[in-house]
């Protein structure tokens, strides 16, 4: 949309100029051309704006006056002027020091005969920059056709991309607001599917107008996805450039191309929300059995493309501790939780698709609903292993997110038809929070592995469990705490090995000697045997519940 200086010297009468200093930076680029022959103030000189214009003078307003000379090429360079034109007329020529003063600041100084008129200099040069602006923005208007064609076509994010990549022939990426690789052409090798080891986002955190980043240790440029909203940018367009070669031809066509995949994203964005908003509803129903007939949903399910028959069991995908986070980041907005959210979506959604590309997959409140495929003929102990293959991939690959934040996969009961779906829901929430509370560190939590401990979750829900806690085993819960000891631990891990000393004590990493001398203090503490009759069922499940009151630091837990 300009020409440099360079250029200019070739057009019309500045093709007899001489270049007395600058020539470092014959490559300035010219937008404007302008005449300065009034009274030079200091202080309205400073506050004018002279970025890429070639100003004409005859420096009358210096004169002799050298020092005044030397300021005025000092503001012009300061305010941003591509080059000085001194016309011989008052003055014969620029003393020495202008010139040298010029050269130090690499403002291009060019002298022109007294013979050349301002007009066989000015008329040119605004007909080749005019000339030069009308067919950039030819080639805009060409470039931005071309793309909006590939959109309203449905090409997508990547028709965009190989046009582009086809245009400046350079790799080319475009990635979401995590750095996360959505589409390429033209790369040797991505690393895992991401081009930046960041979330982009932050490098525009705050500002409307995010200027193209330069990210050395890959030699790219990423260019923001504006959506239009303030501070909302949803990606970057990566443009490989090892050579420092991207002209500014390349470059309206990568501002082009940004825009078409902005919209694009946006359009997508907004689909994939109405599409959400509609299984999110649709499964709110199911799951908790708000509807009139089973044949009324499996109608709705056929219209949003999912088949409901053949469905046995319910799983919940679910960041650990995430309220814990919200509050301790609530500085860093909505957008930063939000984007934590969609990225575990998209990396369950990519395992979902390549191991039970049938399932019914949905977010809800805080946790991603995970309705596998099986048909109806597959064994359960086969469909079981499915399962929990399908959740230790899940765990694998989507496991860690932003900032050590790790996952939970809860599996309710297998159950048959559409009903029981209802149940195995209410299980895998049981299963979900009652697994957390007891801080096991497994990823995948089988409610048929806690179902004691939800039922007992249910129980000490009523106002008088936690007396019966206390009585039965809270002098042995008083003494783990002033002690620090195991006691509590003890008990629940002999009960649980059917009172064999043995196997307790392998279980305790402990000597059975050590294991005997505990179990007779505890029976000292409680002030009874604990072994006895049916005080067995009582104790055994006090310790049990005792998991539910305590907080995992407790030396009791």
């Amino acid at each position: 949309m300009s020409i440099t200086v360079a250029q200019a010297l070739k057009v019309g009468g500045l093709s007899q100029g001489r270049v007395l200093a600058g020539a470092r930076n014959l490559d300035n680029v010219i937008e404007h051309v302008n005449i300065i022959e009034v009274l030079f103030k200091s202080d309205w000189m400073e506050g004018w704006e002279a970025r890429n214009h070639l100003l004409l003078s005859t420096f009358n307003i210096a004169k002799d006056d050298v020092d005044k000379q030397r300021r005025i090429i000092e503001v012009f360079h300061r305010n941003g002027c591509a080059a000085i034109v001194f016309q011989q007329a008052v003055l014969t020529h620029l003393d020495p020091a202008t010139v040298e003063r010029a050269e130090e600041l690499g403002l291009p100084l060019i002298e022109i005969p007294q013979s050349l008129d301002y007009a066989s200099i000015i008329t040119p040069l605004v007909g080749a920059i005019l000339r030069e602006k009308t067919f950039l923005l030819q080639r805009s208007q060409e470039i931005h056709s071309r793309l909006s064609q590939l959109i309203l076509g449905g090409g997508g994010l990547k028709a965009i991309a190989s046009v582009l990549h086809e245009l400046i022939d350079r790799p080319v990426a475009i990635v979401d607001g995590w750095g996360d690789l959505l589409t390429a052409e033209g790369f040797d090798d991505l690393e895992n599917g991401t081009i930046l080891t960041e979330p982009l986002v932050r490098g525009w955190e705050g500002d409307d107008h995010g200027e193209p980043l330069w990210r050395e240790e890959k030699r790219v440029w990423v260019v923001p996805l504006h959506s239009g909203q303030p501070g909302a940018v949803e990606g970057g367009l990566v443009v490989q450039d090892l050579d420092d070669g991207i002209d500014e031809f390349d470059w309206i066509a990568v501002e082009q191309a940004a825009t078409i995949a902005a919209l694009d994203l946006v359009k997508q964005k907004a689909v994939l929300e109405a599409e959400r908003r509609l299984k999110r509803d649709f499964v709110e129903d199911l799951l908790g059995g708000h509807y009139r007939s089973v044949d009324a949903m499996l109608a709705r399910a056929r219209s949003l493309g999912w088949d409901l028959r053949h469905r046995r069991v319910v799983a919940l995908v679910d960041l650990n501790e995430f309220e814990q986070y919200y509050l301790e980041h609530i500085d860093r907005g909505e957008r930063h939780f939000q984007r934590i959210k969609e990225r575990l979506l998209r990396a369950v959604q990519a395992v979902v698709v390549d191991r039970n590309p049938d399932a019914i997959l949905a977010d809800r409140s805080d946790s991603i609903v995970l309705i596998p495929h099986f048909e109806d003929d597959i064994p359960l102990s086969r469909a079981h292993r499915h399962m929990q293959r399908l959740a230790e991939v899940i765990c694998d690959q989507a496991g860690v997110q932003e900032e050590g934040l790790a996952i939970s996969v809860a599996v309710g009961g297998f159950y048959d038809g559409v009903e029981g779906l209802c149940h195995s829901y209410r299980e895998a929430q049981a299963a979900l929070s009652v697994g957390l509370r007891l801080a096991r560190e497994r990823c995948i939590l089988w409610y048929d592995d806690v179902a004691v401990y939800a039922l007992l979750d249910t129980i000490a829900r009523e106002p008088e469990a936690e007396r019966w806690l206390h009585r039965t085993i809270g002098r042995l819960l008083a003494y783990d705490r002033e002690q620090g000891t195991e006691m509590v631990r003890t008990l629940e891990t002999y009960f649980d090995a059917n009172q064999v000393i043995k196997a307790a004590a392998g279980d305790l990493f402990i000597h059975p000697k050590t294991l005997k001398y505990r179990l007779c203090r505890i029976e000292e503490i409680l002030g009874t045997d604990p072994f006895s009759g049916d005080k067995q069922l009582g104790h055994y499940l006090a310790t049990k519940m005792a998991r539910l009151f305590l907080k995992p630091q407790d030396p009791a837990a």
